[in-house]
């Protein structure tokens, strides 16, 4: 009987231990499956990773060219100093000796891990490294197996700070750009355009990166390279610039803040446009330091606006042409019809001056423009009235962006009974229109509308778009026609006539007067206080109006168009006039019958 029951529990006992067994060997079973059929990917790569190193190579950004084909942004190669975090034993170590060897804090360098983005991916950790950094690096190759050298491509800007804001700059993709899907395939650390063109054309410009897939030792040493994939390229884009025109827009300003943006009147081609104060690409090639950026964004110049399509300034007596325009096609003025100028108007209980005290006397158009007499302009204005104004002025194409293809423009404001009424619930008043009709008051426009503003006259009534890019790859870029406004051809006969004599017959833009080539324009002064300010005796420069003066040249056949903005510069015919002569000569150059020189004329 007894036997009996000890076998009874040693049965018990084998069939838990078979159990068990059982169980183990199903868990067992199990792993192996999770491990090598739904991990197996994972785990080949981890020991693929093990063995070979894929090392990128980047792909150069396409090259930036003038329309004569001149570089005026290019490549050249850098050092990148890289870490394969996975291939060290160490990281903290690795870390800590790879600072004290590169001479860098281990805070920026744990900063840069962190940004990493997939797995096995080298990071830079010092770019642009110099040759010295090079030799240290590779006389401890043995210490530091997990770094190493990469030769890249780096975005070089020859003509510095000129164009800055048209070429645009370069650095690494931002975490805000990376989280939106036209940066999605991309990773911490690339290189992307920031601004400008290379903002604008990023992806046309950006090559397909290739790699190299070498074969490494247990200690992460390169033994062997067991495949490449060359890096294609990005395609040149040849641009509309002319880099002997923006070198001379440049010289021009000698460091006077402002802009000026030159056009082909036919084709909207920006010929040159520059922005001052600006900065140096160069600067943000290999990434900026937050400090110097923080300088540069807060910076009260404003050094990184584009001000030739951002600033919004009010445009002065160039709106005149708008209301010469608008008053011809309306019926309100012909040729010539004269208003009386004594030197003011005194209207809605307000009395507004001209810009000569003693008065203009009887006044036709044409002497209008050329002497730029606010009285004429001003009953001009009450007789048109703000409606008309408004719309007339965005049909010229105020108060919208012009559509250059650049990041980020601003369009400017065309002001209006409705548009006071919805932002400030205010009604129009009558007084209000009169400011506007000689550029003042809300309106606003930028530096590049009123280039196309050039262009439209000089083209004959056509408005064009401008652009900045004449090639993509050798593959020429489809340009939008100009749109005819169809304006009566005596309308634009009066308008140039006027502006004719702006330059040419004492006008207030006589400083613009070139031998040997007819010039027409118009000058313009934005005030930016009021008069009673001024009177009180504030003579800071900062008080004083900006500085407008647009031109076309010649007057028969016009090859370009210009706009010129001095900020601050006071009367457009002193300041800017001046500027804008010293561009046109260098354009017109070979076509001068003899060397350039102002004519011994005095002005008004």
């Amino acid at each position: 009987m007894r036997i009996y029951e000890d076998l009874r529990v040693v049965q018990t006992r084998l069939a838990v231990v078979q159990y068990v067994i059982l169980v183990l060997l199903a868990l067992l079973a199990a792993s192996f499956w999770h491990l090598q059929v739904l991990r197996h990917r994972y785990y080949r790569t981890l020991a693929e990773n093990n063995r070979i190193r894929v090392v990128p190579i980047a792909a150069p950004r396409g090259p930036l060219l003038d329309r004569h084909g001149r570089p005026l942004v290019e490549n050249r190669p850098s050092f990148n100093i890289v870490l394969a975090p996975e291939q060290s034993q160490d990281l903290d170590d690795t870390i800590s000796r790879l600072a004290r060897v590169l001479g860098i804090g281990q805070g920026a360098l744990r900063e840069r891990l962190a940004r990493r983005g997939a797995p096995f991916h080298p990071v830079v950790v010092k770019a642009d490294a110099s040759i010295e950094d090079v030799a240290v690096l590779e006389a401890r190759r043995f210490e530091l197996p997990e770094a190493s050298v990469q030769v890249v491509p780096v975005r070089s800007y020859p003509l510095a700070a000129a164009a800055a804001h048209a070429l645009g700059r370069v650095g690494d993709v931002t975490e805000r750009q990376l989280q939106s899907p036209e940066f999605a395939d991309l990773k911490p650390g690339d290189l992307v355009g920031q601004a400008g063109i290379e903002a604008q054309y990023n992806r046309a410009l950006m090559g397909q990166d290739g790699y190299r897939s070498v074969i490494v030792n247990s200690r992460g040493l390169e033994k062997d390279e067991a495949g490449r994939r060359p890096p294609r390229d990005g395609p040149s884009l040849m641009l509309t610039l002319d880099a002997d025109l923006q070198r001379a827009v440049e010289r021009a300003f000698r460091g006077r803040a402002g802009s000026a943006v030159a056009l082909d009147p036919e084709t909207g081609e920006v010929l040159a446009m520059t922005s001052i104060p600006a900065y140096d690409p160069n600067h943000f090639t290999m990434g900026i330091e937050a400090a110097a950026w923080n300088e540069l964004a807060r910076d009260p110049a404003t050094p990184l606006m584009n001000r030739v399509i951002q600033g919004q300034y009010a445009p002065g007596s160039l709106f005149k042409i708008v209301m010469a325009i608008a008053a011809l096609e309306e019926g309100i003025v012909t040729p010539e019809r004269t208003f009386y100028c004594p030197g003011y108007l005194s209207i809605y209980d307000n009395v507004f001056r001209c810009n000569r005290a003693d008065g203009h006397g009887m006044v036709s158009l044409r002497r209008a423009l050329a002497e730029s007499c606010n009285v004429y302009f001003y009953q001009v204005g009450v007789q048109l009235e703000i409606e008309r104004i408004a719309r007339w002025a965005r049909t010229l194409g105020l108060g919208a962006p012009t559509g250059v293809d650049l990041p980020h423009e601003a369009s400017g404001l065309v002001p209006s009974p409705a548009w006071k009424l919805r932002t400030q619930r205010l009604p129009w008043y009558a007084g209000e229109t009169v400011s506007v009709a000689i550029g003042q008051g809300q309106l606003t426009a930028t530096p590049l509308q009123m280039g196309c503003l050039a262009a439209m006259v000089a083209s004959g009534g056509k408005l064009v778009r401008p652009r900045l890019v004449r090639a993509l790859g050798g593959r020429p870029v489809a340009a939008e026609p100009p749109r005819d406004l169809g304006l009566k051809p005596g309308t634009l006969a009066a308008v140039r006539a006027g502006l004719f004599a702006v330059v040419n017959d004492h006008g207030s833009g006589w400083r613009a007067r070139i031998d040997g080539v007819e010039v027409c324009g118009k000058t313009g002064s934005a005030q930016v206080v009021s008069h009673a300010r001024l009177a009180r005796g504030t003579p800071a420069a900062a008080l004083q109006p900006h500085a407008w003066f647009i031109a076309y040249a010649p007057a028969e056949r016009p090859r370009i168009a210009l706009a010129v903005l001095v900020e601050h510069g006071g009367s457009g015919g002193e300041a800017a006039a001046p500027l804008a002569r010293e561009i046109l000569t260098r354009f017109l150059g070979d076509t001068l019958p003899r060397r350039a020189v102002v004519a011994d004329a005095v002005g008004p």
